[in-house]
């Protein structure tokens, strides 16, 4: 019973609008103008309102993303443009360096290993063809880097200083103590040092003082830095001491090098930072 007797009001409902509907539709201009503001204001006004919020938080939202957007792109051009002003000012002062030195030598990219190796062995973009050859020192504007293991067609694969297998002979710059630089058992692959050994007793080094290649045994050339003294490592009461070197050159931060061609040219003033 109920339900017949909804049935029958929906129909009704129906019909009132219906006849509503046609009634408007006969009435003049104006009077439809007023019976719309009427329904807008009263009826339909809270559906109206809710549809004006909706377009406010469509429109807000897709604002929000374009800021954001906005923010995105700058901020990674900001980061950009810091990365190219770095390797701008390394790349210069690589040019700065080629222009000093008197020796035959060429420029390289580094291209740094992943894996493993990485820091010990890199990957310059120099080979055969540009007359690189094994045992070649290889530098940087702040001192040396390491030395050309094996070479290819167009590049070339280089042991850093902080390879096991590293050594050179080192002297401090007035010459009156020489010694022997390695890769130091001290510190982590973060902070990787040098260490000087072979220096007797009796000689002292002065911590801050710069350890230069002494341009012994052919493979290195006099005069390029390999790093400050921190202080001493070991002793050995009456025989030698040993002391920790700060590098002047990380493996990680290099970006362009430069190879040695005539490694038997000495390189004494070459270098601004040498003292």
């Amino acid at each position: 019973m109920s339900e017949r007797f909804t049935s029958r009001r929906d129909t009704l409902a129906f019909v009132v609008c219906l006849l509503l509907s046609l009634a408007a539709r006969a009435a003049p201009a104006s009077m439809q103008d007023a019976m719309a503001s009427a329904v807008r204001g009263s009826v339909l006004a809270p559906f109206l309102a809710l549809q004006h919020q909706a377009e406010l938080f469509r429109t807000s939202r897709t604002r929000f993303e374009v800021v954001v957007a906005e923010r995105d792109s700058v901020a990674l051009t900001a980061m950009i443009v810091a990365t190219l002003r770095e390797e701008n000012i390394r790349l210069r002062e690589a040019l700065a360096l080629s222009g000093r030195l008197t020796a035959r030598h060429v420029t390289a990219e580094v291209l740094h290993q992943s894996g493993p190796a990485g820091g010990l062995v890199l990957v310059i973009s120099a080979g055969r063809a540009e007359g690189v050859t094994p045992l070649a020192p290889v530098l940087t504007p702040q001192g040396l880097l390491g030395v050309v293991r094996t070479v290819e067609e167009h590049r070339a694969i280089v042991i850093a200083w902080t390879h096991p297998d590293f050594r050179t002979s080192a002297m401090t710059p007035d010459g009156s103590v020489f010694g022997i630089v390695e890769p130091a058992a001290r510190g982590d692959r973060a902070t990787p040092l040098l260490e000087l050994t072979g220096v007797p007793f009796q000689q002292h080094v002065a911590v801050g003082t710069t350890l230069l290649t002494a341009g012994f045994g052919g493979v290195y050339p006099r005069g390029i830095p390999l790093g400050r003294v921190l202080g001493v490592a070991t002793q050995q009461a009456g025989w030698e001491r040993t002391y920790y070197l700060q590098p002047a050159v990380q493996p990680a931060q290099a970006t362009h090098v430069i190879v040695l061609l005539e490694p038997t040219v000495a390189l004494d003033g070459a270098f601004e930072s040498q003292p």
